[in-house]
């Protein structure tokens, strides 16, 4: 589309919007935002009180939850101020989060949970996104936005001077073809000070989309009180000028209103809103940690309830797993998740993290104890039941703990007086599956013997192992430490540095190739001066120093299952211990790095330059991927990166897979994992750092970061890249169960969906009834006939799953009676 002409000022109008933007955790505690929020809402309504025509415009319905159970009377009078179209409803989201780093599912419930609560509180459809503050939108965000039922998105960053856009107005289009109208209005959101309303109406109407409509923001937020006597009054005596743009009390709502008549010629932007402050993506590692673990135990939460309900009759804690959910969704407010709030804001998340986990944790319990009451589990040895949350065949390497006492139960005598160097693990045909002991543990009265397995667990199902000691087992005694400088599987030879403790090779043995082009699994140092944000960075390239091995690499665990190197290293007063996984029959590499860090205003981050020619860098992004260039600049992922290329006539790459990063940049074929930034916390430039003061560092300690190399031939869309970064996050869960009989066998498949390119994501109960709700999503843009089974009910559908779309199925079960119907992200059938 062309962009649309240039309209006379006289013909515009300029559309004020009349807000006040609250962090409601920032230089502050939550209290403190609540306080806020109360006094600059009573500031507004009496705004309104006193002027007829003004309206005012806000989002979150975190926030208005707070007013609600805070002070009754002023809700009210807010519903009612709603009722008659002066305080306008926007966002429809629990909060303005940071909209990279959450996934793809915790947008969704963003829209799900808010529009609920402004629907069943305020009787209101909100139709318009708003993230006015947020530091830069996922390319994906069209999709789920649509497919919640909106029409427009209002953003300020990243600014003109950050993302150049061929219009202030224009439709914003995802990769499946979803489109939402997307403005940038003029100026900013807030004024603060001394603002000369006339001059910055006119300069708005000026940049005016070439349509007859622009909007117009004021308001002082933040302890400001929002929109102010004397910006009404200027205002109004602009309206009463016979010359010039038209000026009107508006909300977004109605801007878009009048816009969307006149849009049709507006160009089309397929493209991510980015770059604000890209230190974001990884300052701060504990929030990012959370925000990961906390997303996927409550999805795995809701699974396991969902299906106790279906087959067995649990409740499904519909309120409870609500409440978490709104826990984790305020915690991706974007100075919280961003890492740029203050310490003690921090101490808050914790605390509502905590109760997150603690809710999803019952919920699961309760779930899984149902299941595993209908399982057979009668038999020789003690009984290891083991969960698998995706809907996939999932081969894993699976690390259980076996508790001494049970294995007490097992001997004759009843008492035993040295722990096994060796458990013997068999499948339901009695067939003994390699495993080994990795460490014992003391745990009160008895121990835990850890040990580690190799199974194939079918697709959101279980299956049932034997546990026993074999006859005439030694007694466990520790693993010597012993030096090495090459490691060999049936898959791969690695080769380290024994100076450096540096990856000098990957040889791949099913492409028969050198992945390297140099030194890899390297963590450089970096120097950091920005603030908490980085602003105006746009690449961390100034590398001051490498760690470096303090003793030669060692193996510390050998035997029939895996292999683990580990690398111990050193910089200044820093320290990294890196246990690298190799397994037997797997294909994936882990890494369990532990880190010590004692740096200030530096970067880390994890260097694996690749041998590869014509290379194309991917990664992923909310409930879908996006190629980038590979020009060193620090980009924003999810759970993975992948560098694609060829090696010879092979193609062939390596996807690095990550369980709480959040960063990484591409520079030709070498690939660089973003691990931690120390900057001072919520440090805003231009502030200078001052002598005398006392100033606290982020990440300075001790974190622990599980990371996976997945070489692969072929693309990543058919390589099993996005499983295998599915697996590294989503654990399989293995549980000990007393002998009983049961009505289930010993392996189950509760849901299967084939083929590989659509993922189920999410399984639980709907909103408002007692159906089933599945999402699903398509990886490798191919629209894709999907087959979604359910063998214990003896049901399964066809359906088409279009490119890169994400699918939502309902499925009533009503006795003998089932039906499936697609719904929107927001749980209502679709026409």
């Amino acid at each position: 589309m062309k962009n649309p002409p240039e309209i006379p000022i006289e013909q515009v109008t300029v559309h004020m919007i009349g807000n006040a933007h609250i962090d409601p955790v920032w230089l502050w505690r939550w209290l403190e935002g609540r306080d806020e929020v109360l006094s600059t809402c009573q500031s507004a309504l009496d705004r309104i009180e006193e002027t007829p025509d003004f309206i005012f415009t806000r989002s979150s319905a975190a926030t208005y939850k707070w007013i609600e159970e805070s002070d009754p009377e002023m809700f009210s009078q807010i519903q009612r101020r709603v009722r008659e179209g002066r305080w306008a409803i926007v966002g429809g989201w629990w909060v303005q989060p940071d909209a990279n780093i959450p996934c793809g599912e915790s947008f969704v419930r963003q829209a799900l949970y808010g529009k609920r609560y402004f629907k069943e509180k305020f009787g209101v459809e909100v139709t318009i996104g708003y993230n006015v503050d947020t530091f830069g939108h996922n390319g994906n965000l069209p999709q789920i936005l649509a497919r919640s039922g909106y029409v427009g998105y209002v953003f300020f960053r990243p600014g003109p001077h950050e993302k150049k856009l061929p219009s202030g107005l224009f439709w914003w289009e995802a990769a499946d073809g979803s489109r939402v109208l997307a403005c940038r209005p003029p100026h900013h959101y807030g004024t603060w000070g001394d603002i000369n309303m006339e001059e910055r109406i006119i300069q708005a109407a000026e940049q005016a989309p070439g349509i007859r409509d622009v909007m117009c923001f004021y308001g002082v937020g933040n302890h400001g009180g929002g929109p102010t006597k004397q910006h009404i009054q200027a205002i109004m005596q602009f309206a009463e000028r016979p010359s010039g743009p038209h000026v009107e009390f508006s909300s977004p709502a109605r801007f878009f209103r009048a816009a969307l008549p006149q849009a049709m010629e507006c160009p089309v932007v397929r493209d991510e809103l980015q770059h604000h402050s890209r230190g974001c993506y990884t300052a701060l590692s504990e929030i990012k940690y959370h925000n990961r673990k906390s997303e996927h135990t409550l999805m795995t939460a809701e699974k396991w309830a969902a299906l106790a309900q279906v087959f067995f009759g649990v409740r499904y804690p519909r309120e409870d797993l609500r409440q978490a959910w709104e826990n984790v969704l305020f915690n991706q407010f974007h100075d919280i998740l961003a890492g740029t709030s203050i310490p003690e804001a921090y101490d808050d998340a914790r605390v509502m993290y905590g109760e997150a986990y603690r809710l999803a944790e019952q919920a699961q319990k309760a779930a899984l104890d149902r299941i595993m009451a209908h399982i057979d589990t009668t038999g020789e040895g003690e009984a290891l039941v083991v969960f698998n949350p995706l809907a996939w065949n999932r081969k894993e390497a699976v690390e259980a703990v076996i508790h001494s006492r049970d294995l007490f139960r097992l001997v004759t005598e009843g008492e035993m007086r040295e722990l096994p160097s060796r458990i013997r693990i068999r499948d339901e045909e009695g067939r003994e599956v390699p495993s080994q002991v990795t460490k014992i543990e003391h745990a009160g009265r008895y121990d835990d013997i850890h040990v580690v397995f190799v199974a194939s667990i079918p697709p959101l199902g279980y299956r049932t192992f034997r546990v026993d000691i074999p006859e005439g087992v030694e007694s466990f005694s520790p693993p010597s430490e012993e030096p090495v400088e090459q490691v060999e599987t049936p898959l791969y030879k690695l080769t380290f540095d024994p100076q450096t403790g540096w990856l000098t090779s990957l040889y791949d043995k099913r492409c028969e190739a050198e992945l390297l082009a140099g030194p890899a699994n390297v963590p450089i140092v970096l120097d950091d001066p920005s603030d908490t944000w980085s602003h105006g960075v746009d690449s961390f390239r100034n590398e001051v120093g490498r760690f470096k091995a303090v003793a030669p690499p060692a193996i510390v665990e050998r035997g029939p299952v895996r292999t683990v190197v580990r690398v111990i290293s050193a910089y200044g007063k820093s320290k990294i211990v890196q246990d690298i996984a190799l397994y037997q029959d797997l294909a994936r590499i882990d890494v369990e790095m532990s880190i010590d860090w004692q740096e200030r205003l530096k970067m880390l981050k994890l260097s694996f330059p690749l041998r590869l020619e014509d290379s194309t860098a991917t990664a992923e992004i909310p409930y879908g991927s996006i190629v980038r260039g590979q020009t060193g600049e620090e980009e924003p992922m999810q759970q993975w990166v992948d560098v694609t290329g060829r090696i010879g006539s092979t193609t062939c790459g390596l996807s690095l897979l990550n369980d709480c990063k959040y960063g990484y940049d591409v520079l030709k074929s070498e690939v660089r994992l973003s691990i931690l930034r120390s900057p001072i916390y919520a440090f805003h430039h231009p502030r200078d750092i001052k002598a005398g003061v006392v100033y606290p560092y982020t990440d300075q300690g001790r974190q622990v970061v599980h990371y996976s190399l997945w070489p692969h031939t072929g693309p990543w869309e058919t390589a099993g890249t996005v499983q295998q970064a599915y697996q590294i996050n989503v654990p399989v869960i293995a549980r000990s169960e007393p002998a009983h009989e049961g009505t289930l066998s010993s392996r189950q498949s509760f849901i299967q969906v084939e083929p590989s390119n659509v993922i189920l994501n999410v399984v639980k109960m709907a909103e408002d009834s007692n159906d089933l709700i599945l999402r699903l999503y398509e990886i490798a843009g191919k629209d894709t006939v999907t087959r979604v089974s359910i063998p214990g009910l003896s049901r399964s559908w066809n359906i088409l799953v279009r490119g890169h779309a994400i699918h939502t199925l309902k499925i009533c079960i009503d006795r003998d009676y089932f039906a499936l119907s697609e719904v929107d992200l927001i749980e209502r059938v679709l026409a």
